[in-house]
């Protein structure tokens, strides 16, 4: 995947994934997916 696209492809999930905290998914499960995605999409960005 070019690289630039996978960050701005993964900043996107990430903010959905936020979304979810309010559904009742924990913290961990949700760093957990994103980590997974990250990996998977070969997204570099971090964030803290």
């Amino acid at each position: 995947m070019n690289e630039p696209n996978a960050n701005i492809d993964y900043c996107g999930i990430r903010n959905l994934l936020q979304l979810l905290a309010s559904q009742g998914f924990t913290e961990a499960e949700l760093k957990r997916i994103a980590a997974r995605i990250a990996q998977e999409s070969e997204a570099d960005i971090i964030f803290c």
